[in-house]
């Protein structure tokens, strides 16, 4: 599933954001050795794609807000509602939700692309010869493109609908209806975290560790499961906590 290094030449950017798509295998083989400093364009898009979908959908994602609000606001006794109303309205500020959401992608991707390092670095090293850094590094920001393009396929939706997705992901199957259980609910958020572009990274991911990280079919098998339950996990605990503290 590798390529000889010595045949591989270098190309511009757009051609590997082409390849990512046609060739993952030759991409991620030349971006891990050969250009381990293309990285940026991905980053680039990974950051500016999610906050382009906010800024042109700005007038439908106040509307969604306001609308959760409104509901949290009616299951909070009156005089913690009373309290929290200024706050919340303050959220709905286009300066406030843009500087919000650019925080949030921005914060989000580093922790993500720090986690993904760490459990494939030592995963590959645990079950292999350890990768150079700087080639696993660019690889794996590379192997995020499919989050980059989700949010300019969504736009475009959003654009024919006029309207936002209302169920991300696979939530259409578990969701109630009820917008304020539903998200504290650990099934529903995980399953935003499944369609078919999470599905395309995970297909990058295990590519990535046969030719990256040089493991065979079951090793990769095996580093790919764990990555997608442990990348998972870190988004789901968040509401698990909040499910478990509800309950006492």
């Amino acid at each position: 599933m590798t390529n000889d290094s010595s045949s591989i030449k270098p190309v511009n950017p757009a051609a590997n954001l082409w390849d990512i798509v046609t060739a993952p295998s030759l991409a991620l083989e030349r971006v891990s050795t050969i250009q381990t400093r293309s990285w940026w364009l991905p980053a680039l898009l990974a950051l500016i794609a999610p906050i382009l979908h906010i800024a042109l959908t700005l007038d439908l994602q106040i509307e969604r807000i306001e609308s959760n609000i409104a509901l949290r606001l009616s299951v909070m006794p009156a005089e913690q509602a009373n309290a929290a109303r200024p706050m919340m309205e303050r959220m709905l500020q286009p300066n406030v939700l843009l500087f919000s959401t650019f925080t949030q992608v921005a914060v989000g991707l580093l922790l993500s692309w720090a986690l993904a390092m760490l459990i494939l670095y030592f995963g590959i090293a645990l079950l292999g010869k350890p990768p150079k850094s700087a080639g696993l590094w660019s690889a794996i920001i590379w192997a995020w493109i499919p989050f980059a393009i989700r949010p300019l396929v969504q736009l475009a939706w959003n654009a024919y609908t006029h309207s936002l997705v209302y169920n991300p992901g696979a939530t259409y199957f578990v969701a109630t209806g009820n917008v304020v259980e539903d998200q504290q609910n650990p099934l529903y958020v995980a399953a935003t975290q499944i369609d078919m572009f999470s599905v395309w990274h995970i297909i990058l991911i295990y590519v990535l560790l046969r030719v990256v990280g040089k493991l065979g079919r079951g090793g990769s098998l095996f580093m790919t499961a764990l990555y997608m339950i442990l990348m998972l996990g870190i988004h789901v605990l968040p509401s698990i906590l909040t499910k478990l503290a509800g309950a006492e």
